[in-house]
């Protein structure tokens, strides 16, 4: 099957209009019909309805996106590991937390490219619900996340914990912290169950992001109170951008590793799992 049949029919499941489809892929309009009559011939089945109101996906579309879906990640999949033939023995795909990157990268990597030389990585920084769906559509081989979702397919181990602490721009003990100057974290589903039965307090605060990142650059930017990870409170200490609010409590978060269980017993995910495990307490 050609791939652009694929990409059209997903951007067109997007836009639900054939014209701006095509200019999004930079093709015609009558190109745009042309593909999708040809994937209707394929499959034997009507995938769109175009009347007055717009164009919808029939039953037969809604059902096929997810197979287009896992075909065109193979696709990519088989790509990326042709490309590496000749160069390494093998590709290995690697889900990282944003929060985690800077700690599972710094080392691991090194001994990686140290130890396994004909292992490609291929890392990508998302957030744990995301991972777990490509682990499961094989997408990536291993990932480093918060809040695991017990899924039959999906094998995970506590590898370490992660401290998160609040610290603050203004100098202020914790008792004089109000929610109008509060950033409101939010870096998983666990961290926020914590926060919401330790902090109900700050609970209504005007600003909230779920990206370390975000945090970071805000008390660094416009300044104020927030929970960050203990590394990221060691860099804005040693700026002098903020100080510990040392009387506040600390939300510690267990850290997972997962794999799909195709992968639980290979040995180079076993090897790997067992240096990110000494390398990340």
């Amino acid at each position: 099957m050609q791939i652009e049949l694929l990409d059209t029919f997903l951007d067109l499941i997007e836009t639900r209009n054939f014209n701006r489809t095509a200019e999004r892929l930079g093709i015609t309009q009558s190109t745009v019909s042309s593909r999708i009559r040809t994937l209707e011939t394929l499959l034997e089945k009507q995938l769109f309805i175009r009347n007055k109101s717009g164009t919808e996906p029939t039953a037969a579309g809604v059902r096929f996106e997810q197979h287009a879906r896992a075909v065109k990640l193979r696709w990519l999949d088989a790509r990326r590991e042709i490309q590496s033939v000749g160069k390494f023995d093998r590709l290995i795909r690697i889900g990282i937390q944003f929060e985690l990157y800077e700690r599972v990268l710094q080392e691991w990597l090194v001994w990686v490219r140290a130890t396994m030389p004909k292992l490609a990585i291929y890392v990508e920084i998302d957030y744990s619900n995301q991972m777990i769906l490509d682990l499961t559509t094989g997408s990536l081989d291993l990932a480093v996340l918060y809040s695991p979702q017990h899924l039959p397919d999906i094998h995970y181990e506590q590898i370490a914990e992660e401290s998160f602490v609040m610290v603050s721009t203004r100098g202020v003990a914790f008792s004089d912290i109000t929610p109008a100057d509060y950033i409101r974290a939010n870096y998983s589903a666990s961290f926020d169950r914590a926060h919401k039965q330790m902090l109900p307090e700050l609970e209504s605060s005007p600003v909230s992001t779920g990206n370390g990142g975000a945090v970071a650059h805000l008390l660094r930017s416009q300044g104020g109170t927030a929970f960050v990870t203990a590394a990221v409170a060691t860099k804005l200490l040693q700026e002098k951008v903020a100080e510990l609010v040392a009387d506040a409590p600390r939300i510690s978060h267990l850290i997972y590793s997962a794999v799909h269980v195709r992968h639980h017993h290979s040995h180079t995910h076993a090897r790997l799992l067992k240096a990110l495990k000494l390398m990340t307490v």
